[in-house]
């Protein structure tokens, strides 16, 4: 029995087998893959587009790591982390990523030191101790620096040691 033409172009179009066949996989019932249409010119030029931005963030991070670092702690100090805190105060005061500042070093440090950052508390004392205005009391930066030892801070046990056994802590 032949089938009328315009029910052969419905078969073909919608691609059913006209009954299933047991013998096959599936019954028969699997769809032939068709040919993909090209994507459209805005896909294309997104695409593209992506491709320069992966491209330009690698150059950044290889050939400007310093200040890549830099942007992403101070990202993640805003946002209340310690670590990032304290790595934004030693860029800031040594100036690696940024230029050396010294009142936004301490801010950081006294940010870190307030949430318990053992080395915050170390660098900020040890700051203050070097005359920059750190905002601490007098005996203040000795605390921080037994609080810096007590968390295993090996620069502060030696500087209990040396330089507080001297009374040079108490300033």
């Amino acid at each position: 029995m032949m089938a009328s033409a315009e029910e052969e172009i419905r078969r073909r179009l919608l691609d059913v087998a006209p009954e299933p066949n047991e013998s096959l996989p599936f019954h028969g019932r699997v769809r032939l893959a068709r040919k993909k249409k090209p994507d459209p010119w805005y896909i294309k030029a997104a695409e593209g587009l992506l491709l320069c931005l992966a491209l330009g963030l690698l150059y950044a991070t290889y050939y400007h790591f310093e200040h890549v670092h830099f942007h992403v702690n101070r990202f993640y100090a805003n946002l209340g982390y310690k670590e990032a805190q304290h790595n934004l105060g030693h860029s800031y005061m040594h100036g690696v990523g940024a230029d050396h500042h010294a009142e936004s070093a301490v801010y950081w440090l006294k940010q870190a030191s307030d949430q318990g950052h053992a080395k915050a508390q170390y660098n900020l004392a040890i700051s203050h101790l070097r005359g920059f205005n750190t905002g601490l009391q007098p005996g203040e930066a000795r605390k921080l620096i037994e609080l810096a030892a007590q968390a295993g801070v090996p620069e502060a046990q030696k500087t209990l040691e040396t330089i507080c056994a001297q009374g040079g802590c108490e300033i």
